[in-house]
């Protein structure tokens, strides 16, 4: 049994064995990649027909026939690129999308708390945070549903753990970063279970789909940095080859750093990009994606609101007190082949691998454990019993007898955490007049080494048999074959798109004897589930259609539901048990409308997500040590509206407006009792889910300049409780937040090296709006119930300057 609290939340012990593996590197990589695509060779979509000009990830020249009417030449960073600045979802989409446009991620803020998921907030039914600069402690719900119960996927192979389903702060992985904007040509957004040509393991709530920055046609690049608040820096240097016979590159390194707007919390981030696409003649293309990521710093405590509000709202423990320092190293590679057999049989295969390296060092210092003059708890807390040496088997540290006390002994904890994985995923296409089939299949190999170190005083040792808390080995590997198929009739005015998935899993979990392990052992468990879906476009009117969509699918228990099987028997000895924590089942309903004329279009749907098993995450508050079970039944809906409008003012420039409202709620539809949180009844409300948010924004183009401004409303939010995963009364408070950015291109001569200057201001939170990013509540020494968080990123300015070349 390990600590893995739900929601970013950790129990104040070094013990938390929140260890579920895989990591935001892709290992854990299933990602199902459809080239049903309306654009041909010349679109690698990873998707359905979709998302616009920006998704197009180009291997050769564009012809007349693939160039959407919509594209046009337009400035990203001082590149002048052909892009759809109108980026839309094609109208007989059967399920609910949107796509997040090249121009918008180019100029995106580059202050601390700005990653590849809180740019996602402008879109419907995202809320994503970041506890620390440079993407530490990242946490997005989409439609409620937490990281790990939907996918994100890069060029169509998913980021996503495959022990834990997670892909930033899972399994206590804090600062495991992967991809940055700079990584990122554009974004695709499937909400619901979707297609599975689509989807990707545990993808309940919906799929992200990331695209790969693309290489250029002509040779050029840029060298930018940027400097303001906390201390925050970062600077970039981006090359473009060109087309060189058939071959383009383009390769990319950014620096970034930040004190951080809470003390001590400090973090660095290197990363590199490149991309690489070969037309080796009109019918073949391979390409490459390699991402490789470091980073460094310190993570934030939840800090009790009381002493926030005593010494302000960036106060953290002192260092001398308690602290984590953490460093990961995160890498992934897709490479990948598609071929036109002939004009109507297209086929593409991917072969993806990757690593990632958590390790953490973190200290709690015995003289400032909780007491009468000290009443709150600190996380990490050393241990005050040696209860490991009443084990038979050990292990052996004494930590009273090496430094004097046990508390003395076990300040110091290290905690590594390993994964690696290989997968392929292959499609065939059949374009056939009235309708378009995709079969497909996709295996994934995935390894854990997850270990910590109790000792007291650094370098921790780590030595199996004598001071190692545990030491674990997992595998896991995932397969599954799907079919679909688009149909149009009618003229084309219906579209109907049936498809079905196989899954199977199968998971080994091995620890040898620790701390937390009298007895050596190993568990295993297969499942496997048919995951049907299916839906309806029909065109009423021209510019509106209406469509629907029903599926079921399925989410693996996380590693930590195999803990579980080391137990007691009734005479009290250690003996290992069968895995009892079963799926997550879930069955979707989905009915929307869209409506696209000119520069105008809207999109409103609702669906309903009815949850068997639910998975709640409990911790006895003695041994802190974490069970994940099935609860009861609940059930996640809501109404998601999007409205965009885009008007060419002639002299006086180009606007742009959005605004979305999204109403999520989720609650449990079933009565059950959970461990140490006493009764849960039906209709009580999941935690972390604000019930309403909207996300509304305005872009004003003219001349060089562009101006943009963005607000964002986020409803109240229930939250945990410490030690039982399930929510109380306490809310943290609704609050809104607006952003401002304003950016002047400056084109030079053409013939010189230097193409055109790029100056920027950004302005985030711009009035200064102070509120908690997460929060649960706890108990003091004497038995009172506090709220304990940790404090968003206040205003922040940032200046930006780059040389485009």
């Amino acid at each position: 049994m390990k600590n893995h609290h739900q929601r970013g939340i950790r129990a104040a012990m070094p013990c938390l064995r929140k260890r579920a593996i895989g990591s935001a590197i892709g290992l854990a990589i299933i990602g199902w990649s459809s080239i049903a695509c309306a654009y041909g060779m010349d679109g690698l979509s990873t998707g359905t027909a979709s998302a616009g000009g920006d998704e197009q990830q180009s291997t050769g020249p564009k012809t007349d026939a693939t160039k959407r009417k919509s594209d046009k030449v337009v400035n990203l960073n001082g590149v002048s690129v052909t892009a759809q600045t109108e980026a839309q979802v094609p109208p007989t989409a059967a399920f609910t999308e949107s796509v997040i446009s090249a121009e918008t991620i180019r100029n995106l803020s580059p202050g601390p708390s700005t990653t590849a998921q809180t740019m996602l907030n402008q879109e419907p039914s995202i809320f994503a945070y970041t506890n620390g600069p440079m993407g530490v402690e990242t946490t997005i719900y989409f439609r409620a549903f937490n990281s790990s119960q939907f996918a994100e996927t890069y060029a169509g192979v998913a980021l996503n753990d495959v022990f834990n389903g997670g892909v930033t702060n899972q399994a206590e992985n804090r600062n495991n970063v992967l991809i940055t904007p700079n990584n990122l040509q554009s974004v695709q957004l499937y909400r619901g279970i979707n297609n599975p040509a689509v989807n990707s393991y545990n993808s309940l709530g919906g799929t992200v789909n990331y695209i790969p920055r693309q290489p250029g046609d002509v040779y050029g690049g840029e060298v930018g940095l940027s400097y303001g608040s906390f201390h925050t820096y970062g600077w970039h240097a981006t090359l473009d080859t060109g087309d060189w016979n058939g071959v383009k590159q383009i390769l990319s390194f950014e620096q970034n750093g930040s004190h951080g707007w809470i003390q001590n919390t400090n973090d660095h981030n290197n990363n590199l990009y490149w991309g690489l696409t070969y037309a080796i003649d009109d019918s073949n293309h391979v390409y490459n994606y390699f991402l490789y990521n470091n980073n460094a710093g310190y993570a934030p405590f939840n800090m009790p609101v009381a002493l926030l509000r005593q010494y302000g709202n960036s106060y953290q423990w002192p260092k001398n007190w308690t602290n984590s320092y953490m460093k990961d190293t995160n890498w992934m590679d897709v490479l990948g082949w598609k071929s036109q057999f002939a004009d109507n049989i297209r086929f593409e295969s991917k072969l993806f691998f990757g690593r990632n390296e958590y390790l953490r060092n973190s200290y709690s210092n015995p003289a400032y454990q909780q007491s009468d003059t000290q009443p709150y708890n600190l996380e990490d807390t050393p241990s005050g019993y040696a209860f490991w040496l009443n084990n038979p088997n050990g292990p052996t540290y004494d930590p009273a007898a090496v430094f004097g006390t046990v508390q003395d002994g076990t300040a110091y904890h290290f905690y590594g955490y390993t994964t690696e994985g290989i997968g392929d995923t292959s499609t065939l296409t059949l374009s056939l007049p009235q309708n378009e089939i995709t079969v497909g299949g996709n295996i994934t190999y995935g390894k854990l080494h997850s270990r910590e170190y109790w000792y007291g005083s650094q370098p921790v040792p780590q030595i199996d048999g004598y001071n190692n808390t545990w030491d674990e080995h997992d595998h896991r590997t995932l397969g599954s074959v799907f079919a679909q198929d688009e149909i149009a009739l009618l003229d084309g005015k219906l579209h109907i798109t049936p498809g079905v998935k196989y899954i199977y899993a199968k998971t080994t979990n091995h620890d040898v004897v620790g701390i937390y392990y009298p007895i050596a052992g190993r568990v295993k468990d297969t499942e496997h589930f048919l995951s049907p879906t299916i839906g309806l476009n029909y065109e009423v009117m021209e510019g509106l259609n209406v469509y629907g969509g029903y599926g079921k699918n399925f989410k693996l228990p996380d590693i930590s539901a195999y803990y579980g099987a080391f137990q007691s028997d009734a005479s009290g000895n250690p003996t290992i048990v069968p895995p009892k924590v079963k799926p997550e089942y879930v069955e979707d309903f989905e009915l929307g409308a869209r409506y696209q004329i000119d520069g105008f279009s809207a999109a409103l749907n609702g669906y309903r997500e009815n949850f068997t098993n639910t998975f709640v995450t409990s911790t006895d508050p003695v041994t802190l040590l974490s069970t994940f079970k099935n609860g009861g039944r609940s059930r996640y809906q809501g109404v998601e509206l999007q409205l965009k409008q885009d008007w060419d003012a002639g002299a006086f420039g180009g606007l742009s407006l959005y605004f979305n409202y999204a109403h999520n709620q989720a609650k449990f539809t079933s009565s059950f009792s959970s461990d140490f949180a006493g009764q849960v009844t039906a209709g009580q409300p999941l935690a972390g889910v604000p019930q309403n948010l909207i996300s509304t924004g305005i872009v004003w183009r003219w001349n060089g300049w562009r101006v943009n401004a963005d607000a964002r409303y986020v409803d109240k939010q229930y939250i945990d409780q410490l030690f039982a995963g399930t929510p109380t009364a306490s809310t943290i408070k609704s609050y809104a937040v607006v952003n401002l950015g304003v950016n002047k291109t400056i084109a030079l001569d053409k013939s010189g090296f230097v193409k055109q200057l790029k100056f920027g201001l950004n302005i985030d939170n711009l009035f200064n709006r102070r509120y908690l990013n997460t929060a649960f509540t706890d108990t003091d020494v004497n038995g009172n119930s506090f709220i304990r968080g940790i404090v968003a990123a206040p205003r922040s300015v940032m200046g930006s300057v780059a040389v485009d070349f």
